[in-house]
C-alpha cells in the first residue's frame, strides 16, 4: 500500500495543531482547543468526529481527544511549517511577532510542498551560518 497524503482541510490541520501543543499525558480537553481556537466545543466535538473517523485522533465521549501516531505525525508536520514560517517572517522580513504568528497560521496551510520545503532549507542554511 503506497503512501497517500490524507487531506485535510486548514480549519481541521488547526485542531490537530491545537490538540498537540496543548494535550499531557491525559490527552487535551475539548474546553481547551474551543478556547485556544476561539470556537465552540460544539464545533469542536464536530472536528474531533471527522478526525477519528480519519484514524488521527482517539476519544471516548465527554473524554480527552488523543492523536493517533497518524496524526501525531500530520500535527508535527503543521507545527514545524508554521513554525519555520513565521520565523522566516520574523528573522528575514522583519514582521513584527503577532503579524508573522497570524500570517503563519494562515500560510502554513495555502503555501505549495515546493516552496515549504526552500524556505526550510532557506532557514537551516542561515542558521548554520
Amino acid at each position: 500500500m503506497g503512501k497517500e497524503r490524507l487531506e485535510v482541510s486548514p480549519s481541521l490541520e488547526d485542531y490537530l495543531e491545537a490538540v498537540l501543543e496543548i494535550a499531557d499525558e491525559g490527552g487535551a480537553r475539548t474546553t481547551d482547543v474551543a478556547e485556544r481556537l476561539g470556537v465552540s466545543k460544539a464545533s469542536v466535538n464536530q472536528a474531533m468526529g471527522i478526525l477519528a473517523d480519519h484514524g488521527l485522533v482517539e476519544r471516548e465521549r465527554y473524554g480527552p481527544v488523543f492523536l493517533t501516531e497518524n496524526g501525531m505525525a500530520l500535527a508535527q508536520a503543521v507545527q514545524r511549517r508554521h513554525q519555520t514560517i513565521k520565523a522566516f517572517l520574523v528573522m528575514v522580513l522583519g514582521v513584527e511577532e503577532e503579524i508573522a504568528e497570524k500570517d503563519a497560521c494562515q500560510i502554513e496551510h495555502v503555501v505549495s510542498k515546493d516552496t515549504m520545503n526552500r524556505i526550510i532549507e532557506f532557514m537551516e542554511r542561515r542558521k548554520d551560518a
